[in-house]
């Protein structure tokens, strides 16, 4: 009786040993570890699926701080770790220790549901293989693993700057056609759900999508590459900082795009065709959707409108500026800065006419409707073939087309008027010249469905001295014929304005006599007037001897006669009352005679006012 109370107390003090002993207080902030000393080993996949906290070795299921545990002092041993805390702005990347094989060549372990590796017993019964995980632990939280089944590592989210893009290319996944550029689309939250994106058939190599700028993202480095302006150094595709950027389609100018993937066009059509149009793409932001749709690969004759900014991938599209703004091409000898212009190669046009050179400016406003820019690019695009797209501001195209569009339009107008012209001919005709070098520019434009705003022909210079000075002679000959037209033209004037003022003078003579002869009579006034011309001989003072043959000699004897045949003329005084009568209309339209006047008719000398001219 007393042994078995013996035993009984010794199991009682082994038992309270063992609960004291086995007693296990996780620390806050940690995990505890269980290791199992004895038992059959864990690597039989079967008895670990069943009980694996029986295995020998270490446990996968962790204890949590919080609460009091108990294992067996002897057959367990229990280590305490911190929990792992993935900060804010990193990922954590997992690697298992444990678990099965990948037998099929994947990389990465594929998904299990094991509260973000929390529950490694459900890992492990779930199938959790071994090897880099394609889940990862989110930033900004704590996690309490098993630090001896999974390993974490801090990697940063990737972040893309605002106003760029970010690329991505798959490191696992199936493997693409070799005819295909592009791994296929797969839906997986911006790459961020690499479960989503194995699972939906993603393909290894480039990828259509791409990340949009101003935001980080949790990518899987171990499943993705991006690449960002930050790390685009280190690529090994050709791309430079530029390729990232936000395609901005300024005012004023149209984006002619060119798609580097798609169908190929068809082998009858010509030469640089444009491809038609492919709805729903949102200005080719979905790719995937252009590709589906069976888009062409090439020049498209959607442009993307001023105004925007467009995040593309540059693996697929291309895009080149086309100015849409009123453009004013001059001919002349380019310098400097110039010689970057879209009328570069419009250089000074010189007429040679007859062996003589003309120099002559021309200025032509021009505009390109959106439509039109895609069928320039295809006829005078660049002909480099690139793999890289991104926005492209090339003059290239515009130039070509100014150059042989109008320029050879204008040169070959010139060339041929100046073979059938002489120089004075050429000159003269400078607005029929401008007519139809308009017109020419006009038909040249016609055939690419553009429009003129204007052109504007400056004269012509002679360039040789001798045909300078010939034209300067002309030109003042022509200047005198002018003036000397012109006072002729005034003598003209002068001379009518003469007779008038005669015909004026006369008819005052003429009122004044009347009014002289009606006051004194005929007789005296004869006198007087004999009396007057006599007052105006120069005689002389004084004449002596008392001879008055001596006073008849100092007159001038045609004087005399002169006299005296004017007092037999006016011996009566009929000849006065016989003087030219004016004609007055009365009241009734009948003509009145009134001898105020001299004979000249005042509605003749209206008339002959009104025409100006002298007569012949």
């Amino acid at each position: 009786m007393m042994l078995i109370l013996i035993v009984f107390l010794l199991l009682l003090g082994a038992a309270g040993w063992a609960g004291w002993a086995g007693r296990v207080l996780v620390p806050a902030d940690h995990v505890g570890i269980v290791t199992r000393r004895f038992g059959r080993s864990h690597d039989d996949p079967a008895f670990n699926e069943i009980n694996p906290d029986s295995a020998k070795g270490v446990h996968a299921r962790t204890l949590l701080p919080g609460g009091f545990h108990w294992r067996a002092p002897v057959l367990h041993t229990v280590e305490y770790v911190p929990r792992v805390h993935v900060p804010a702005g990193m990922i954590g990347l997992v690697t298992a220790t444990e678990g099965r094989d990948r037998t099929d060549g994947r990389m990465l372990g594929r998904h299990v549901e094991c509260n973000s590796f929390r529950d490694g017993q459900a890992f492990l019964r779930g199938g959790g293989e071994q090897g880099v995980q394609v889940t990862m632990l989110a930033g900004g939280q704590s996690y309490y693993l098993n630090t001896r089944l999974f390993e974490v590592e801090m990697r940063p989210r990737i972040q893309v700057p605002a106003g760029t893009i970010g690329l991505v290319q798959a490191k696992a996944g199936a493997v693409r056609p070799p005819d295909q550029r592009f791994g296929r689309h797969v839906e997986c939250d911006s790459f961020q759900d690499g479960q989503a994106f194995l699972s939906g058939g993603g393909e290894q190599g480039k990828q259509l999508a791409i990340l949009g700028g101003g935001t980080s993202y949790a990518i899987n480095p171990a499943l993705f590459e991006v690449i960002t302006v930050d790390n685009v150094a280190d690529s090994s595709e050709g791309l430079a900082k530029a390729h990232l950027r936000e395609i901005a389609i300024n005012e004023g100018y149209a984006g002619v795009v060119v798609t580097l993937d798609g169908t190929e066009p068809p082998q009858d059509d010509e030469s640089g065709a444009v491809a038609p149009r492919v709805p729903g793409h949102s200005s080719f932001r979905r790719p995937w959707d252009f590709l589906a749709k069976q888009g062409q690969r090439g020049i498209q004759a959607e442009t993307l409108g001023q105004g925007t900014t467009y995040a593309l991938n540059p693996w697929f599209v291309r895009v080149m500026l086309i100015p849409t703004r009123v453009l004013i091409l001059t001919w002349h000898n380019k310098q400097g800065a110039e010689t970057d212009n879209y009328d570069a190669d419009l250089g000074q046009i010189v007429v040679n006419v007859q062996g003589f050179d003309l120099a002559v400016t021309l200025s032509q406003n021009l505009q390109i409707p959106p439509r039109v820019a895609p069928k320039l690019v295809s006829q005078f695009g660049n002909d480099r073939d690139s793999d890289l797209g991104g926005l492209v501001n090339d003059r290239a195209p515009m130039k070509r087309f100014v150059r042989d569009v109008l320029g050879l339009a204008v040169a070959g107008y010139f060339a041929e008027i100046a073979t059938t012209s002489s120089v004075l001919d050429f000159l003269a005709s400078y607005h029929d010249v401008r007519k139809e070098l308009t017109d020419r520019v006009m038909h040249a434009l016609e055939k690419w469905e553009l429009g003129m705003l204007g052109t504007t022909l400056g004269s012509f210079t002679p360039t040789d001295p001798v045909l300078l000075e010939r034209l300067k002679e002309k030109f003042y000959e022509e200047m005198r014929g002018e003036n000397l037209g012109v006072s002729l033209q005034n003598a003209k004037l002068e001379d009518l304005i003469d007779k008038y003022r005669a015909r004026q003078e006369s008819r005052r003579v003429a009122l004044d006599l009347k009014a002289e002869v009606a006051l004194l009579g005929p007789d005296n006034v004869s006198m007087i007037r004999i009396v007057r011309e006599f007052a105006k001989f120069d005689v002389p003072e004084y004449i002596g001897g008392g001879d008055i043959s001596a006073l008849v000699q100092a007159l001038p004897m045609t004087t005399m006669q002169d006299l005296l045949a004017r007092l037999r003329e006016l011996r009566t005084g009929q000849e006065i009352a016989a003087a030219p009568k004016r004609r007055e209309l009365t009241e009734d339209g009948t003509d009145t005679i009134d001898a105020d006047t001299d004979g000249v008719e005042y509605d003749d000398l209206g008339a002959d006012a009104d025409d100006g001219h002298d007569e012949e």
